[in-house]
């Protein structure tokens, strides 16, 4: 029976070849968007999966709280006195392990006369408690004694192999920052679906040197908040319980430094599951970036999408052929065929169609996935997931969307009777217009809302690259602050070339995150409210180098003299905080992390990504600083980097120059952006092509049945533009009905989307009036090619086939 139904279903496809590659076609290429989609939502959803106790480990974050309870900085990393007490108060944490880093330096091995180095990004004092939590594979070493001893290091096999050539090298010593250590062992790099990716793991008593942190800071220090802190639980359900007596274990151990609050009303801890950091954690420090939960969300969306609406295209198309398949029908019944068996039948040849278009799917997709890994980053390999359990799921997949797809047509044909198709009356057939303007809408409608969420997402990210940002981003020059004492010679140098225009220093840069904050206070303010503000730490050529205007007071004058008190600038946010207006506030005394003279006032400007607002910021010249600055005055931007490279080398001879662009880095902060933006206009691309091939086959069949009534009307004198507008006008209506429908829709999506940034665009009518027009256009370029050859057909070869 099934040999018959299979023969039956290979004859329909082959002799209706128009349909058969419309749907199998469109069917092929929803598919293809949608493995592709499925490997990319599989890969985000495994992030720190692969860990064996993946499920009981937590990371401990950290909130900070202001007067009002709010939170205004949550962190990802804690002071370092964390993590040995609270495995000490709780039974329930089997282990605790603390990671310092990242640190970004230059390992280096002298062999033969020839140093070979490599350059580490993401290099991380560790304890050894780290290889008993997280399931890290030891390639060569000693696991329980590699990471105890100081100055020892492990190296992942990929620094190894780039500095050795091979995993062999315990034993042999590296120097990082002139500082030699011994390799006790080396680990397989973490792999891609990891949170976070040390290229090597230092010892962590290393840190006990006085000159790295020492002993004290270790123990005491508690606003230090560097230290990625990781648990591991002896039951996954234990953390509620310890989250519950965290604000009582914070005010047991931490000091409040004389304020009679407790320390939990200022700071709390949070328990964190390791497998929710990659799509759910976005806070003020990460150990790299993570991906998005929401992104995900509008992938499976867009899946979806493209399925049902190859899907309706089946459907629609199916049904159209209603009366070439009605004799057909009516014989089979007649001939004594059963309801059901016709709708297994009609079944049976909508998952054949899948199949085969699965067929194709798997083909291209291994095609395109080295471009989705190119686009993303991943390594993502097709062989990897054609498992025994994943070809079933496809299977069970092929099958599902073959049903859903002909189920309705197989009722609707079946549902024929027979002795009136023979008789040729019409009425014995239900034509399914009704269902098929239905789904046409619902086509058209999806396929606008991603249209309308493609452009916006455009206009953001054009908006995010042409905004003001209130300093000057191009043709800036950054890197690492490593010459305390010699840096006026330093800088003097760099200022006798001309194509030098400005050199700075400051703690962090425009485009970081702002995590280092203070308590102002106006001095002699009775009421004693703080306000909480960011701080910065910059020289006096700073507001220069980055052409940020000083709109009241002056500059810093001149370099900070230990032991003198130091006068702060603000910026506009930061003295309206205060109460102040721009020109009241010089000369003001204010106190918090020290007392000083407010000399000057700063224009507002986007220190941080457009995803946050302007935060109130106090400049100050407390000479911590950690990254220099340089802008090259001209386009000649090569030699002027040039001669920053020669002029570091004789002043820093441990360290290569490694430099970025700061226009560089702000395009960074926005690649999650540019992604969605590409991803969207291809698959709104393959959604208005797959939609547009089931409007050219209806359409295609709307005028072969309605051939004897345009020759009739031809007859009676009609024109060929009359022609084409009667059978085009109900398309375009169900076309204009699918803007109405999705304009809403889409400008909801849209609003919630955009309320992630802080600043943004106010979406425009012309946008949506736009993408109407766009959706007529292809709409009448699509169904125009088969309603213009009906119209200018002679009538009297119509009439004489009938």
């Amino acid at each position: 029976m099934l040999h018959n139904y299979l023969k039956i279903a290979i004859r329909i496809l082959t002799r209706n070849k128009l349909v058969s590659i419309i749907n199998i076609l469109g069917l092929a290429l929803a598919l293809t968007g949608s493995l592709l989609i499925a490997l990319f939502i599989y890969d985000e959803l495994s992030y720190d999966r692969y860990h064996q106790n993946a499920d009981k480990i937590y990371r401990v974050t950290r909130n900070f709280l202001s007067d009002e309870g709010s939170v205004h900085m949550h962190l990802g990393h804690l002071a370092p006195p964390f993590a040995p007490l609270l495995k000490n108060d709780f039974p329930e944490i089997i282990q605790a392990t603390r990671a310092y880093g990242p640190l970004r330096s230059t390992v280096t091995h002298e062999e033969k006369m020839a140093i070979k180095s490599y350059d580490i990004e993401n290099g991380y004092f560790a304890e050894p408690s780290l290889i008993d939590i997280f399931s890290i594979e030891i390639l060569s070493g000693n696991v329980a004694t590699s990471l105890t001893h100081p100055f020892t290091i492990m190296l992942s096999d990929n620094v190894a192999q780039q500095m050795f050539g091979h995993t062999d090298v315990v034993g042999k010593q590296v120097a990082i920052a002139d500082t030699l250590m011994e390799i006790t062992g080396t680990y397989k790099r973490f792999p891609i679906t990891s949170h976070w990716h040390p290229d090597v793991l230092i010892s962590f008593n290393t840190l006990n040197d006085e000159h790295l942190f020492g002993p004290e800071k270790l123990q005491n220090s508690w606003e230090v908040n560097s230290f990625l802190t990781y648990i591991l639980l002896n039951d996954a359900s234990d953390a509620k319980r310890i989250q519950q007596l965290l604000p009582s274990f914070i005010d047991r151990h931490m000091p409040n430094g004389g304020d009679t609050r407790k320390s939990s009303t200022s700071t709390t801890l949070v328990l964190q599951p390791l497998t929710s950091i990659h799509l759910h954690s976005h806070l003020d420090s990460e150990a790299e970036a993570n991906g998005n939960v929401n992104h995900v969300y509008a992938m499976e969306a867009i899946g979806l999408f493209l399925i049902v609406i190859a899907c309706f295209n089946f459907i629609n198309l199916s049904t159209a052929r209603a009366t070439e398949r009605g004799k057909e029908v009516g014989l089979r019944k007649v001939s004594g065929a059963l309801r059901k068996q016709l709708i297994i039948q009609y079944i049976s040849e909508s998952i054949l169609t899948t199949f085969l278009a699965m067929i194709i799917a798997i083909a291209v997709t291994s095609i395109c996935l080295p471009w989705l890994n190119e686009f993303t980053g991943k390594s993502i390999q097709l062989d990897d997931h054609l498992r025994y359990d994943t070809v079933i799921l496809l299977l069970a997949f092929v099958i599902f969307v073959g049903v859903m797809a002909g189920i309705y047509p197989a009722f609707v044909i079946s549902s024929y009777k027979p002795t009136q198709i023979l008789k040729g009356q019409s009425g014995a057939i239900g034509n399914g217009g009704g269902m098929r303007k239905i789904l046409v809408t619902t086509q058209f409608s999806i396929s606008t809302i991603i249209i309308i969420a493609t452009i916006v997402i455009y206009q953001q990210f054009e908006f995010l690259n042409t905004k003001d940002l209130g300093y000057s981003k191009d043709q800036v020059v950054t890197f690492r602050y490593h010459m305390d004492e010699h840096y006026d010679a330093f800088y003097n140098a760099l200022k006798e070339h001309h194509e030098i225009a400005d050199v700075t220093r400051s703690n962090i840069i425009p485009t970081s995150r702002l995590l280092n904050t203070t308590n102002i206070q106006q001095a002699g303010d009775a009421s004693e409210k703080s306000a909480v503000m960011k701080t910065v730490s910059v020289d006096k050529d700073f507001f220069a180098t980055y052409s940020i205007p000083i709109i009241y007071g002056s500059d810093f004058a001149k370099e900070r003299i230990t032991g003198v008190p130091s006068g702060f600038i603000l910026n506009e946010s930061a003295i309206r905080l205060l109460g102040f207006t721009n020109q009241e506030a010089i000369g003001k005394q204010i106190s918090g992390g020290e007392a000083g003279t407010i000399i000057g006032v700063v224009k507002d400007f986007h220190f941080e990504s457009l995803h946050e607002p302007i935060a109130p910021i106090i400049f100050n010249q407390f000479n911590n600083y950690s990254h220099i600055s340089v802008r090259i005055s001209t386009a000649k931007m090569k030699e002027g980097i040039d001669h920053i490279g020669i002029t570091w080398k004789k002043f820093v001879t441990h360290e290569p120059l490694k430099y970025s662009f700061l226009s560089d880095r702000y395009s960074r902060l926005y690649e999650s952006e540019a992604r969605q933006r590409e991803l969207f206009f291809v698959f709104s691309f393959l959604a208005v092509f797959i939609a547009s091939l089931g409007l050219f086959g209806l359409a295609t069949f709307s005028t072969i049945q309605r051939s004897k009534e345009v020759s009739i009307r031809k007859v009676l004198g009609a024109s060929v533009p009359g022609i084409v507008h009667l059978l085009s006008k109900e398309i375009v209506i169900l076309v204009l009905i699918s803007n109405a429908v999705a304009w809403p829709i889409a400008w909801y999506i849209m609003n919630q989307w955009l309320g992630e940034f802080a600043y943004h665009i106010e979406m425009e009518v012309y946008t949506y009036l736009g993408v109407g027009l766009l959706t007529i256009f292809v709409t009448i370029i699509t169904i125009g090619t088969q309603t213009l050859k009906a119209a200018m057909t002679n009538p009297a070869t119509m009439l004489r086939n009938e």
